[in-house]
């Protein structure tokens, strides 16, 4: 089953880890957690099943870093491993700080290193360092709200994080639909700040998960995506990072969609 994994791209080709494995009959009762990797070649249009994570995952983040995977926590778990394509091989690595168990977490990667926040962690941004094979406690966010998603541009990481709807506050389409506030975090300077909102509005736009294109960072869903696209003309803010908005425009949402859907980049040939 789908429900509760985690997928990325690595290479062009696109990685499905985890999540929850239906028993026989297919009932909750004898659902179990899967430790299953399948891999899809859009060049072949074909999938294929790879080597097994060393520990079954659900509610898991799956990233692509310098060659490797890493399959990031899961429900009530703390540790992490690495995947080597080469090799077919899953390794660990070092686990998540005391604590700091990783569910329905955001994750992202930015200048050779793993963030995570979010989920079971909250407002907390931890930093994983490859070389050095540790974790590291980040500045926190101000923000106490429930965060959709994370995405990295150049030497920032933008957090998406959602209002819970309130009575009264109307948007300018004249619904009571909760916002969207972004907050930016400098990798380099280590500082938070908030850089752009999306007021509520009569279109519901959560839970959305992200994915970045070009100057563009895609906000998907099943009701369709925003698009917060930051400047091209180098127009930079106090921070050092270029100014971000919302697109007014909503894009249609893909047909027949259903569940959580998780957005990605590949290079599909032409035919």
């Amino acid at each position: 089953s789908a429900r509760g994994c985690a997928m990325c791209a690595l290479h062009n080709y696109l990685f499905l880890a985890g999540g929850i494995a239906a028993g026989p009959a297919g009932g909750e009762s004898r659902a179990r957690l899967s430790d299953k990797v399948f891999c899809y070649n859009p060049l072949t249009d074909t999938w294929s099943q790879v080597r097994p994570l060393a520990q079954p995952r659900s509610q898991l983040k799956l990233l692509a870093l310098d060659g490797y995977l890493y399959a990031v926590g899961g429900e009530c778990l703390f540790t992490v491993e690495r995947y080597d394509p080469r090799a077919d091989r899953w390794s660990p690595v070092a686990p998540l700080p005391k604590g700091a168990f990783a569910v329905a977490h955001e994750a992202t990667t930015c200048n050779g290193e793993i963030y995570v926040s979010g989920g079971s962690l909250f407002y907390r941004l931890l930093k994983y360092d490859p070389k050095r094979d540790e974790w590291q406690e980040c500045p926190y966010n101000s923000s106490r709200r429930r965060s959709a998603d994370m995405v990295a541009f150049k030497n920032f990481i933008y957090r998406f994080d959602v209002n819970s709807s309130r009575g009264g506050e109307q948007g300018p389409g004249g619904g009571t639909g909760g916002g969207v506030e972004v907050f930016r975090y400098n990798t380099v300077a280590k500082r938070w700040s908030q850089c752009a909102s999306l007021r509520p509005s009569s279109c519901p736009i959560q839970p959305f998960r992200c994915a970045a294109l070009g100057n563009t960072i895609y906000c998907v869903n099943r009701t369709g995506t925003l698009r917060f696209s930051l400047a091209q003309d180098g127009e930079v803010e106090v921070d050092g990072g270029l100014k971000g908005t919302f697109d007014g425009e909503l894009l249609k949402a893909p047909l027949d969609a259903k569940g959580v859907l998780l957005p990605f980049v590949l290079t599909l040939p032409e035919k």
